[in-house]
């Protein structure tokens, strides 16, 4: 079960790294139409909405005073 773990795991990762992978613009559609200005605004954004509600959660529990 173990006799080639070492060389199949090789191979996986040089089969992996010859493959690119498409970028986010590529996959999603909408960031493809944004300039990249206004996809650092929509990123700084959902960055505020992720610390705002990270800090609520630390003041529901407890683990900090406001």
């Amino acid at each position: 079960m173990f006799d080639d773990l070492r060389s199949a795991a090789a191979a996986e990762t040089e089969s992996m790294q010859s493959e690119p992978r498409p970028s986010l613009v590529e996959r999603l559609p909408l960031f493809s139409r944004l300039k990249p200005q206004q996809r650092l605004i929509l990123a700084f954004l959902l960055f505020m909405n992720v610390a705002v509600l990270g800090c609520g959660c630390l003041m529901v529990f407890d683990r900090i005073v406001p």
